[in-house]
């Protein structure tokens, strides 16, 4: 719709019914969460992994970074050291090409580690290609720090989709790195979590690709009895036909259900 998903028109429509400013929410994670018990259980076990790879892959607003958020929340439990990175904070010049964004990527994902940046120590761009030298860059430095587990939380993936060679290099670069762990006792540090919204309409080499292996989560709206959860969570207790009025008010998509409730929406509920 004038370029934007259909979910994103939903959304701002339904933030302005519920009079709410979609600018200054839309970037927000949950308050209250809600687990998904074998969701939640599958990727804790996966996450515990040498070398394991998360795809998690819903609509906008079905709860990804929110469940990626609870993934780096369990992982620190173990000591592992997280990282996150949204790929909408890269701008337009970052897909100038791979070279470019892979640059800006390892910046991130250093700056995410609260570690500096080396990037002019490991980028040899008149011997070794820009898949190579961000290699080195993890496995000679971001790897090697401790020898604890990295989890990298990848999220709106779906953000290279536009630029094709960037998108190529990337993501065969993630499975590169995957792979990798068979071979590589660093590598298995490495527990990648990708999440996107949208169907993967590029064109990649099923051996290069990362969206046929690893662990492929698919999440769905909320139940009734989870929107009761999730209101409780926030204080309030709704009967049934209250919480079937809220549902009919803004569906099931839990991050829109939370920003109804904590509209405080049961007044018009209510009403």
């Amino acid at each position: 719709l004038n370029g934007k998903p259909v979910d994103y028109q939903i959304f701002v429509e339904i933030s302005e019914h519920l009079e709410l400013d979609w600018k200054e929410i839309s970037g927000c994670g949950f308050s209250v969460y809600v687990e998904r018990s074998d969701i939640e259980s599958s990727c804790y076990q996966e996450i515990l992994k040498p070398g394991s790879l998360i795809r998690i892959k819903a609509p906008n607003f079905m709860g990804k970074t929110s469940l990626m958020a609870w993934i780096r929340d369990r992982a620190a439990e173990h000591n592992y050291r997280t990282a996150y990175l949204n790929l909408n904070s890269a701008g337009k010049t970052d897909f100038t090409n791979p070279d470019y964004f892979l640059r800006w990527f390892c910046l991130k994902v250093s700056q995410s580690m609260e570690l500096p940046n080396r990037i002019a120590d490991y980028w040899d761009e008149e011997m070794f290609t820009s898949k190579v030298n961000s290699t080195d860059y993890f496995q000679e430095y971001l790897l090697v720090q401790t020898d604890t587990p990295l989890v990298l939380c990848l999220d709106e993936v779906e953000r290279v989709f536009p630029y094709p060679e960037v998108a190529t290099e990337f993501l065969g670069l993630l499975r590169y790195w995957h792979e990798l762990a068979r071979i590589n006792p660093i590598w298995e540090r490495l527990r990648l979590v990708m999440a996107y919204a949208r169907e993967v309409y590029i064109t990649l080499n099923i051996n290069k690709s990362p969206f046929n292996v690893g662990l492929p989560i698919e999440l769905p709206e909320f139940t009734s009895e989870q929107v009761q959860e999730l209101a409780q969570g926030h204080g309030l207790n709704l009967t049934s036909e209250q919480i079937q009025r809220l549902i009919e008010m803004v569906g099931k998509r839990p991050y829109l259900v939370e920003q109804a409730i904590m509209k405080n929406v049961e007044l018009r509920i209510k009403n």
